[in-house]
């Protein structure tokens, strides 16, 4: 097994789960070595993974050396391959090793030049390298995920807004926390940003909404300027009639409706009633699920109210009836997901049937 360190994004919990259900999906053994605030070294039997299928990873960096003290980390980087360039930007977040490599580049005639603040993956991918010394770890970046490409996506298919979109990055989240292999049926698919980031990881897409248009325009699109190769297919009809439109399906992954979008705090009697209208529809459509998937992925409502109160989806009563049971795997469900310029706050959640022995 070989260690990697991971740099994680903004919500370090979500980023790690997403991590941890990715790599069972791929059947990729793996051991969590260390972690801090937002870097977790994980040591791995397999390296068949892309850092482009992942929306809460913003480097990943394989660990070239472990030391125990200067001389080893010295011995490490005299031993560097270095970029065959005669001009070289690099970066490394220790000063001691910063100044052995000018060191190192100017014995072999290369101009150096040192960025301090490589923070934003956008800089970073502007590097010929980057080390990234983390505790007794020496790991050299190999992958980094590039911002402008999803900015892009966004911001260039027909129907776009950011108010009411699930982001890229958060739908590469879910989808892989559902660890599907083949397919998902996004019940609430909206404008189907779900299904196209399903599309792009290569799995089949369908989709279920009262409204399609908007869904169907972006998928035309996307498949006008991306290779797909897998099949999507859109319903128009109720999430609560799951079932008369799909039979079976391997993950359900999905931002369902979270109630009116909210320009200021509810109060608390308005906030109860809003939410106990959305917990009889989560329950009608868990429902239908039941019959039709054994693991589902998805957001839940939490609505802060003007006395500082917080109302959450009774989730006992909304599975109640059906064979689902909320799961955790290292990370305790649900986390708390907060949207930019959001009000509301979103719960992460996943469910799966108990498998039974026969």
């Amino acid at each position: 097994m070989e260690d990697y360190l991971f740099v994680l994004g903004r919500d370090k919990e979500l980023s790690l789960l997403e991590l941890i259900c990715y790599f069972k999906g791929k059947n990729i053994n793996y051991v969590l070595k260390d972690e801090s605030a937002d870097i977790v070294v994980i040591s791995l039997d397999k390296t068949n993974f892309n850092i482009e299928e992942l929306g809460g990873t913003v480097k990943i960096a394989k660990v070239i050396c472990k030391f125990k003290d200067k001389n080893e980390l010295i011995s490490s980087l005299e031993k560097l391959d270095l970029p065959n360039k005669n001009k070289v930007y690099f970066s490394i977040n220790d000063d001691s090793a910063k100044e052995l490599l000018i060191k190192k580049f100017k014995e072999f005639s290369i101009k150096s030049y040192y960025k301090s603040n490589v923070k934003d993956p956008s800089s970073a991918l502007k590097l010929d390298l980057e080390l990234i010394r983390f505790k007794d770890n020496l790991a050299r970046v190999i992958q980094i995920s590039n911002p402008k490409l999803y900015k892009r996506r966004d911001e260039t298919r027909p129907r776009f807004d950011e108010k009411k979109v699930t982001s890229i990055r958060l739908a590469k989240i879910l989808i892989n926390l559902s660890q599907a292999k083949k397919e998902i049926f996004d019940p609430f698919c909206g404008n189907g940003t779900l299904l196209q980031e399903a599309l792009l990881m290569n799995l089949d897409a369908y989709g279920l909404d009262i409204k399609i248009d908007e869904a169907q325009e972006n998928l035309k699109w996307l498949a006008g300027n991306f290779k797909i190769k897998n099949r999507f297919k859109l319903y128009r009809g109720d999430a609560g009639n799951s079932s008369r439109f799909i039979e079976n399906i391997e993950a359900v992954v999905t931002e369902p409706y979270l109630g009116p979008y909210l320009k200021s705090y509810l109060k608390y009697n308005e906030a109860l009633r809003l939410m106990l209208e959305l917990e009889n529809l989560y329950k009608k459509v868990f429902n239908e699920l039941n019959k039709i998937t054994g693991k589902v992925v998805i957001l839940f409502p939490a609505i802060p109210t003007k006395d500082r109160r917080k109302i959450k989806v009774n989730v006992k009563k909304v599975i109640s009836g059906t064979e689902f049971r909320d799961c955790s795997y290292e990370i305790k469900l649900p986390i708390i997901y907060k949207h930019k310029g959001s009000i509301l706050e979103r719960e992460i959640w996943i469910f799966e049937k108990l498998k039974r022995n026969i």
